[in-house]
C-alpha cells in the first residue's frame, strides 16, 4: 500500500515531539502510519526519561485525516484492508487516551476529518491561527471515524457536535477556541509547537504517577454516574495518598503553614 510510516521523534529534555512526517500528503495517514505513531506513543510512555508527548505534523499542517490513494486501493481491492485501517486508527486513539503521559497536539493548517479527531483525543490542544478543522466526513460520503463521535459531544455537546458533523463546516483557530475544542491558539505553527513544548513542560515537571492517575480519573469520569464516579475517585486518591510526591507534597504545605515559615519558600524564616 502508498502509506510510507514517517514519524520523526525529537526530544526537548523530558518533552518527546512525534511528528507526523508525510508533508507531501499533508501528513494523511494510512494503517502503516497510525500504526508507527501507535508504537511511538508507546516507547514514550515506556521510556524513563520522558514525561509528556507533543504531537504535530510538518510542512505546516497536523493532518488531512485518512490517506485517500490508501483507502481507494483498499476499496478496489475489496480486501479487508478496511476494517485493519480503522482498528489500527482506533489503537492509535485509545493509545493517546490510556497513555500515563500527558499527550499535547500541537496543530498548524489542515486538521480534517482523522486528523481533527486525532488531536481531539489529546489532552491538551493548541492552535495556530491558520489551523482549519473540519468534520469532513459526511462531504466524502462516510461517517465519522477515529473516534470522533465519542469524543466530540463530551466536547462541545451534543447538539453542537450535529452541526459540526452533519453540516461539516469548516472552522478557524479562534472559532474552536470559541467551542472549547483548543486551549490557546498562537499566531503561527513555530508558534503553537512552542507553546505545545512549554504546556508538556510544565506538566512534565509535575509528580508523573499523579499526573497519570488524574489523566485517569477525567478521562473515565463520562462514563459513571456519581456514585461511580466517588468510588473511582476514592480508590484512585488512595493509590496517590501513598506515593512518595503526596507525602512530600503535605510535608512541604505543613512546614509551609507552621508560624515562622516562609509563605514563599515554605522553609523557616
Amino acid at each position: 500500500m502508498n502509506d510510507s510510516c514517517g514519524i520523526a521523534t525529537t526530544d526537548r529534555g523530558p518533552v518527546r515531539i512525534l511528528t507526523i512526517d508525510r508533508p507531501a500528503r499533508r501528513n494523511a495517514m494510512g494503517t502503516a502510519t497510525a500504526e508507527a505513531l501507535e508504537l511511538a506513543l508507546r516507547a514514550a510512555a515506556d521510556d524513563e526519561d520522558v514525561r509528556a508527548v507533543v504531537l504535530t505534523g510538518t510542512g505546516g499542517h497536523f493532518s488531512a485525516g485518512g490517506d485517500a490513494d490508501s483507502i481507494l486501493e483498499h476499496i478496489a481491492g475489496d480486501d479487508p484492508g478496511l476494517l485493519a485501517l480503522m482498528r489500527a486508527f482506533h489503537r492509535l486513539v485509545v493509545e493517546i487516551w490510556e497513555s500515563p503521559l500527558p499527550v499535547v497536539a500541537a496543530v498548524s493548517g489542515i486538521a480534517y476529518g482523522g486528523g481533527m479527531n486525532l488531536a481531539l483525543a489529546c489532552d491538551l490542544v493548541v492552535l495556530s491561527e491558520d489551523a482549519r478543522l473540519c468534520q469532513i466526513f459526511v462531504r466524502r460520503g462516510v461517517v465519522p471515524d477515529v473516534g470522533g463521535a465519542w469524543l466530540l459531544p463530551r466536547l462541545v455537546g451534543m447538539q453542537r457536535a450535529k452541526e459540526l458533523m452533519l453540516l461539516a463546516p469548516e472552522i478557524d483557530a479562534r472559532h474552536a477556541e470559541r467551542l472549547g475544542l483548543a486551549n490557546a491558539v498562537e499566531p503561527d505553527a513555530d508558534a503553537a509547537l512552542e507553546r505545545a513544548v512549554e504546556l508538556a513542560g510544565q506538566l512534565a515537571a509535575l509528580p508523573a504517577y499523579t499526573i497519570g492517575l488524574s489523566k485517569k480519573l477525567i478521562n473515565h469520569s463520562g462514563g459513571d454516574d456519581l456514585r461511580g464516579s466517588l468510588e473511582r475517585e476514592a480508590v484512585t486518591q488512595a493509590a496517590a495518598l501513598r506515593s512518595s510526591a503526596a507525602t512530600e507534597g503535605f510535608e512541604a504545605f505543613t512546614g509551609a503553614a507552621r508560624p515562622g515559615a516562609s509563605a514563599a519558600t515554605g522553609r523557616e524564616s
